[in-house]
């Protein structure tokens, strides 16, 4: 499913509501799947992946012992744990993830204003009289 989500925590503590609000939305697709371990590596048997819409391999956000805490008509709130590596030593913390379902595209785009302006007029104007 395509979707803009905001992490809510920031390693492990709660964002602020104002904190919240200066974070930029990630865009991607939200996937949740089996674990190839099926839990016997302690991550769970759940993992949630929020992959790069431009098919990137490397996700955005993925969290192990991923569930669905809450699905409402505004989004869906996914929780687990995020790993953050520093060398060799792994920590994880909680982390809580709110998608919502980015807008489809319009196909019906009014003309960039570049193209509306008298320049671009006059010269497609006259490259339809040269044809």
């Amino acid at each position: 499913m395509l979707v803009q989500a905001l992490r809510l925590r920031r390693q492990g503590a709660r964002l602020s509501a104002s904190e919240l609000r200066a974070e930029i939305p990630l865009a991607g697709l939200l996937r949740m799947r089996d674990s190839s371990y099926q839990g016997r590596d302690g991550r769970g048997k759940q993992v949630c992946l929020l992959m790069p819409q431009t098919g990137g391999v490397a996700p955005l956000v993925e969290l192990f012992s991923a569930r669905v805490l809450r699905i409402e008509d505004r989004g869906i709130l996914v929780g687990g744990h995020e790993e953050f590596w520093n060398r060799k030593q792994r920590t994880s913390y909680m982390q809580v993830l709110w998608a919502w379902p980015m807008p489809p595209e319009s196909k019906d785009e009014p003309p960039p204003a570049s193209a509306s302006s008298p320049g671009v007029r006059r010269l497609l104007e006259a490259l339809d009289s040269m044809v």
